[in-house]
């Protein structure tokens, strides 16, 4: 009898499956791949925590007054210094740090929700509905936003809910162009055909398929809303229109601090330098973003 012999494969003819990955995987992988964007992720990261946990780790409420310390630069007891008030300075920087995440965070969904939903709409329809609905949005534009949000903010009273519907309401359009952009390409494919045959209804094809295709972008456009509307919100603090006091925000700490920056210039560099890492973190974080959601960008 012959004997048998077992066939072994060189190494070269070994065969590897490759399992393929998700849009969403790759831009993942994309992104952890960033170190700036990574590094402003956390950073936000840790800000929100800290503004959730400030009432508990404070070290001062931020109403206490202590008109004999008054302006005090920082000492083992505060330390960050304290403003004119005597008000220990890291205590408000941190509850100022809830108000400008929220502000930022709360109004940008505001947007989002507006733009996203206006902009597939529009695109979605076209014909008169979308040149109706975009020529509101050309005549929102020529309208300058910050008169718009003082307006608003006069009308209605500065109220700080009524902030994140104010300044959410004039940062919509440019979300809405884009989203509209992405949808007139989107509903010329296979898949929006085969539903439209199917028989399913405009709201559901909507949100069921042309909603989620775009998401990559609306995330992308969000991570750079963020720093915008805390920008604006402190415009708008450092003009007496934001927060109002005793409640405190990074827009209206640093615009305490440039009316003293001369003889106490600790008031206007600490809020500045925590106001600026967060800004930039955004945008680190939002330019990543932008790279992992790139589908031209090259592959390694």
């Amino acid at each position: 009898m012959g004997s048998t012999k077992k066939r072994t494969w060189p190494e070269s003819e070994n065969l590897e499956i490759v399992k393929g990955v998700s849009l969403w995987q790759d831009s993942w992988i994309r992104l952890k791949k960033n170190r700036l964007a990574v590094f402003g992720f956390y950073v936000i990261a840790f800000m929100a925590l800290i503004a959730i946990i400030t009432p508990w780790i404070a070290p001062y409420s931020y109403e206490v007054q202590d008109l004999d310390l008054g302006a005090s630069p920082p000492s083992s007891s505060h330390f960050l210094g304290t403003d004119v008030l005597g008000r220990d300075l890291l205590t408000r920087i941190m509850y100022g740090s809830r108000i400008s995440l929220m502000v930022g965070f709360l109004a940008t969904t505001v947007s989002l929700v507006i733009g996203v939903l206006w902009g597939t709409v529009a695109g979605y329809l076209g014909g008169r509905t979308d040149s109706i609905m975009m020529r509101l949005v050309d005549i929102f534009y020529a309208l300058p936003f910050i008169i718009f949000v003082i307006l608003l903010m006069v009308v209605f009273g500065q109220n700080l809910f009524l902030l994140f519907a104010a300044i959410g309401a004039v940062e919509w359009l440019t979300m809405a162009r884009i989203v509209r952009g992405q949808v007139l390409t989107i509903k010329k494919q296979a898949f929006i055909d085969a539903a439209i045959t199917m028989g399913i209804s405009n709201t559901r094809i909507i949100t069921r398929h042309l909603v989620p295709n775009v998401l990559g972008p609306i995330i992308v456009y969000a991570s750079l809303t963020v720093p915008s509307v805390m920008l604006l919100e402190s415009f708008l603090s450092f003009l007496g229109l934001g927060v109002q006091p005793p409640m405190s925000s990074w827009g209206l700490l640093i615009s305490h601090g440039v009316e003293t920056m001369e003889e106490y210039p600790w008031l206007l560099v600490f809020p500045g330098i925590f106001f600026s890492i967060t800004l930039f973190s955004l945008n680190f974080l939002g330019d990543g973003l932008r790279d992992a959601f790139d589908p031209r960008a090259s592959k390694d």
